[in-house]
């Protein structure tokens, strides 16, 4: 059976460029390991993506940057809602106190085991770091030390008005392990499980559908790494035969290009091989 690796990139879409390479830089000691001029919404934009290191091994944020006077969107259900950044254990007082005098409010929190600290980034994503007890070897980004240094994507949080057709989907389709439930959240792992390989559901049903379209302060979609070209166009043929025919990309054509799909619920995924 075809199974997802790895959780590639969390996507969203954000204003001015700059504010954004300021925060995840300079705050959040992140590297840029690419920026490109793109098209989005009839006009210029700059995409940026920001990792723990130069090789983005451990899943980076993709950010399309709209400009200062992009159309603005909407949180909601129905589709990615937090990127989950994974911190060293007892790193998250140093964290409240770097956000802290950086004036960018935070709060302490608790999920599915997990401490953590939530915020927002500068155009209103919701992040969250995440102590996590797991080895990781590091970052490569000189500006904060080891102890306390992000050191990836700990995992992705979506948010829907109903989970069931969402967690047949990842379970049934993607071959994820359901591996906890705490009441509205649900933890997910792709094989071979551990930070980065982690999809969370939260069970929202009061909360309106956010933005699907490029604008600013709206996540658009979450990338997922299905291993060799082989193993994506199996996962492909598996989701025609399950009733998702819109799918759009190069999976027709076996292009090592993206495929896209819209999964139950809403989340918009694109479907990305490793190899």
């Amino acid at each position: 059976m075809a199974t997802t690796h790895t959780v590639h990139h969390f996507a969203f879409v954000a204003g001015a460029a700059e504010p954004e390479a300021r925060f995840h830089e300079q705050i959040l000691g992140l590297e840029t390991i690419q920026r490109a001029a793109v098209s989005a919404r009839g006009r210029e934009a700059a995409q940026l993506s920001f990792g723990a290191s130069a090789d983005s091994a451990r899943g980076f944020l993709k950010v399309t940057c709209l400009g200062g006077d992009g159309p603005h969107g909407r949180l909601g259900s129905n589709g990615p809602k937090t990127a989950n950044l994974s911190v060293p254990p007892q790193a998250l007082d140093y964290w409240q106190d770097r956000l802290h005098d950086a004036h960018v409010e935070s709060q302490r929190t608790s999920r599915l085991g997990t401490d953590r600290l939530e915020f927002l980034d500068p155009s209103g994503v919701p992040y969250a770091l995440v102590e996590d007890e797991a080895e990781w070897g590091g970052t490569t980004s000189p500006r904060l030390p080891l102890e306390y240094a992000i050191r990836g994507l700990h995992s992705v949080t979506i948010s829907l008005m109903d989970v069931r057709e969402t967690h047949d989907f990842l379970v049934d389709l993607l071959a994820a392990a359901h591996v906890t439930q705490d009441l509205a959240w649900g933890l997910y792992e792709f094989a071979p499980g551990g930070p980065g390989n982690r999809i969370e559901l939260l069970h929202e049903p009061y909360r309106a559908p956010g933005t699907w379209a490029y604008a600013v302060g709206a996540p658009h979609h979450i990338g997922l790494d299905t291993g060799s070209q082989a193993q994506r166009r199996m996962l492909c043929e598996r989701l025609l035969e399950a009733g998702y025919p819109d799918i759009s990309g190069g999976a027709e054509n076996g292009t090592p290009g993206p495929v896209w799909v819209r999964a139950a619920g809403g989340t918009l995924l694109e479907l990305l091989t490793g190899a």
